[in-house]
């Protein structure tokens, strides 16, 4: 990033203890960060602090000198969250799929065998999972507490809790979950203000704000914004009204393989999955999907099978669409962007049969970090349902992770969104299109993706839906 423009984070937080600890460990992480204390950049916030909410800003030491400041929130909602009762906590919470027990009474039912966590996440990340003892207190401070290597356990604890401070718009938070029998778990208790007194919590916090922000000013060195995808369809038999496993045509490599699907305990590989090279531009990605769609053809020889995509065209095999991004780094901001201005869309065109995937499958900023350094934005059904859907999809991906500091409408913290979302509420959803749409074709680049938006704004605006029976080897011409 240029000496002009410079990168500062803003965190809000109670006053008290956990953020005088706080201020204290970002003084002295030994990054290239501090705390700025100017008033001129301290009052940027966007609005008036009430007691006991403030502001913590962290940057450079020279932010105070820079001619533009690129600010990046944690909690910024966190007082509306406050505002809330905890019925629209819960409601929210339940509506993408999480367990809530906030009353803070467990369940009667919830089992012999219950083991409670203390979780405490900052940005899309858990730094910290201690077990609770009895009547809630904290065994003694132990290495043994904490895992280099994340175990399943682990791993469970950690979305569970990302999800939940995501689905509430919050960053950063110290959750009480419950882990019972059958692997159910149950988010009993949310603080918007982690409890930073234990050793080395709220050095955790510190290293985790200076690394986010280092992630955030400067991208990797040669490294280009690529654009990926593993899309899935089902083969169809319908002179047998069966869905027949991919697995009988297609390896579990490959540009075109099979997925795994576990159904009545079993894990099976009945899903057909492309997976395209990446690409840098839309028209790349779509001669590379071509080229998977071809090995596909060839290799799955009985030319009767329908080819369906979608969400659920049939009843019990949820199909994604999954896209891919490296060369920039993944934040809450980018997935709240993928949410309003592409899942949205996408929602008011599927088929009602797609609505049954949510919300196991593809709730609101579902991610997965992957190997090559980039991550997967799970949300979306399998857009392959056809080419004007597929360009639209992968086009606007594109010009939304260029543009995340533009496109900043956020439409799904209302709840009436929020819950249509889910529910399939098409209606709801196309009322508030327009303001989006105008953001998207606002943007200084649309003009160079235009040819693939522009015939995928048309038929969001249409009223009309895909059809998830139809066969879609004849809208690809395989």
């Amino acid at each position: 990033m240029n000496q002009e423009s410079v990168m500062i984070l803003k965190i809000r937080m109670e006053s008290g203890p956990s953020r005088r600890m706080l201020l204290q460990a970002l003084d002295s992480c030994g990054s290239s960060f501090h705390v700025v204390h100017s008033p001129a950049i301290t009052q940027q916030s966007g609005d008036r602090e009430d007691a006991p909410w403030e502001w913590i800003t962290f940057g450079p030491p020279d932010a105070q000198f820079a001619t533009k400041l690129q600010e990046r929130f944690i909690n910024k909602n966190a007082k509306i969250f406050r505002s809330k009762s905890v019925k629209k906590w819960q409601d929210r919470l339940n509506a993408c799929g999480i367990t809530t027990e906030l009353s803070g009474r467990v369940s009667s039912n919830a089992g012999t065998y219950l083991r409670r966590f203390v979780v405490r996440v900052f940005h899309l990340k858990a730094l910290q999972i201690l077990p609770l003892g009895k009547a809630g207190i904290l065994p003694p401070w132990s290495s043994e507490d904490e895992s280099d290597t994340p175990s399943v356990l682990w791993r469970r604890l950690e979305s569970t809790a990302v999800r939940t401070l995501y689905a509430l718009d919050l960053d950063m938070g110290e959750l009480v979950i419950s882990a019972g029998e059958e692997g159910k778990f149950t988010v009993e208790e949310i603080s918007v203000t982690p409890d930073m007194r234990g050793v080395g919590t709220a050095d955790l916090f510190a290293n985790a704000m200076a690394e986010m922000l280092m992630n955030l000013s400067q991208l990797p060195v040669g490294r280009e914004l690529l654009i990926g995808m593993d899309p899935e369809f089902l083969l169809y038999d319908h002179s047998r009204s069966r869905v027949i496993p991919a697995s009988r045509y297609l390896n579990r490599q490959g540009e075109a393989g099979c997925d795994s699907l576990r159904i009545q305990g079993q894990l099976l590989f009945p899903l057909a999955e492309l997976r395209p090279a990446p690409a840098r531009e839309p028209r790349e990605m779509m001669i590379h999907l071509l080229h998977a769609f071809r090995i596909a053809g060839v290799a799955i020889t009985d030319e009767g099978l329908f080819w369906q995509a979608g969400g659920m065209p049939q009843q019990g095999f949820p199909l994604g669409g999954h896209l891919h991004f490296s060369g920039i780094p993944l934040s809450a901001e980018l997935l709240r962007s993928l949410d309003n201005y592409l899942a949205l869309l996408v929602s008011v065109l599927e088929d009602k049969r797609s609505f049954r995937r949510r919300p196991r499958y593809g709730f609101l900023g579902d991610f997965r970090l992957q190997a090559y350094g980039g991550f997967e934005y799970r949300t979306l059904p399998s857009f392959l349902i056809s080419p004007l859907v597929t360009k639209g999809v992968v086009a606007l991906s594109r010009l939304i992770a260029e543009n995340v500091e533009t496109l900043t409408a956020r439409p799904l913290q209302d709840d009436r969104i929020y819950f249509a979302f889910y529910a399939g509420q098409q209606d709801a959803i196309r009322n508030i299109l327009n303001p989006l749409i105008e953001d998207i074709t606002s943007v200084e680049s649309y003009s160079r993706y235009e040819n693939y938006i522009a015939p995928f704004l048309e038929a969001v605006l249409s009223g009309r839906t895909w059809d998830e029976s139809t066969d879609i080897k004849r809208h690809w011409k395989i």
